[in-house]
C-alpha cells in the first residue's frame, strides 16, 4: 500500500470512531474514546529517549500508557490518540503484538518513518482535528500563527501538530518546518506553497541555515 493510501486509510478509520461516538463539536477528548472501549489510560514512567507511549495488550484486554515526564496536555492527548490509532487501524494489533500480549513503545508526533506509526499519527490528527469540524473552525480562526494558537487552544491540542493540520487544510501558503539542531526533521506544505515553483521543499535530515529569507508575497503569512 502507497504512503497516500495509509494516510488516507487513517483518516477514514478516524472518521469512524467519531461518527461512531457522535462527535458533532470540539474538542475531542481521547480519553472518553478509550473509556468507552474499555481501555485503562494512565502514566508511566519512561527512561526511552524519545519514546512518548505504549499500548498494551493481555489476551482481549488493551491499555494506553503514556510517558510521565511529557508536561504538554495537547501532547498528552495527542499520543492517547496515536495509541487509539494501533487499536482501532486494521492489522495494527496484529502487527504488533503477533503473540497476542505484549507492549509496543510508540514515538508519537510524526518523527517516525515507519508505516505504521505514521498512520497512527495521521490517525491522530483526524481524530482530535476532524476534517469537517477543523475546516469550520479555521474559518473563523483567522490567518497565521495567530490562527494556528486559536485552533490548538480550541482543540486542546499542541501547536506542532494544529500546525500540521492547519497546513493540510487552510488557503494560505505556509510551511511547517520542525527541526533538530540545524537539521529537518519534517516538512508539511499547504497546497498553495507547494504549488509555488520558487520553494525548495526541505527533506529530513537537510541542514537548515540559521537564518532563512523567503521572498514572498506580502499576503503569504509565514509560521
Amino acid at each position: 500500500m502507497s504512503k497516500t493510501l495509509d494516510l488516507l486509510e487513517a483518516e477514514s478509520e478516524a472518521k469512524n470512531v467519531i461518527r461512531q461516538h457522535g462527535i458533532t463539536s470540539l474538542p475531542v477528548c481521547p480519553f472518553t474514546i478509550a473509556k468507552k472501549a474499555d481501555i485503562t489510560v494512565q502514566p508511566k514512567d519512561s527512561t526511552e529517549p524519545g519514546v512518548s507511549g505504549f499500548l498494551m495488550r493481555v489476551g482481549s484486554a488493551f491499555a494506553i500508557l503514556y510517558a510521565r515526564h511529557i508536561d504538554n496536555e495537547g501532547f498528552i492527548r495527542f499520543t492517547v490518540a496515536h495509541e487509539l490509532g494501533h487499536f482501532y487501524l486494521p492489522g495494527h494489533p496484529q502487527l504488533l503484538f503477533p503473540s497476542g500480549d505484549g507492549i509496543h513503545q510508540s514515538r508519537s508526533g510524526f518523527i517516525s518513518q515507519q508505516r505504521e506509526e505514521r498512520q497512527a499519527d495521521q490517525f491522530a490528527a483526524a481524530l482530535l482535528m476532524p476534517e469537517m469540524l477543523f475546516r469550520k473552525a479555521i474559518d473563523r480562526a483567522g490567518q497565521g500563527f495567530p490562527a494556528v494558537q486559536s485552533l490548538a487552544d480550541l482543540c486542546k491540542t499542541s501547536i506542532t501538530s494544529t500546525a500540521i493540520r492547519y497546513a493540510k487544510y487552510t488557503d494560505d501558503a505556509l510551511a511547517v518546518i520542525v527541526s533538530s539542531g540545524d537539521r529537518v526533521e519534517y516538512c508539511f506544505l499547504s497546497d498553495r506553497l507547494r504549488d509555488a515553483k520558487t520553494f525548495h521543499w526541505l527533506k529530513p535530515g537537510d541542514l537548515i541555515a540559521p537564518s532563512i529569507t523567503v521572498p514572498l508575497p506580502c499576503d503569504w503569512p509565514i509560521l
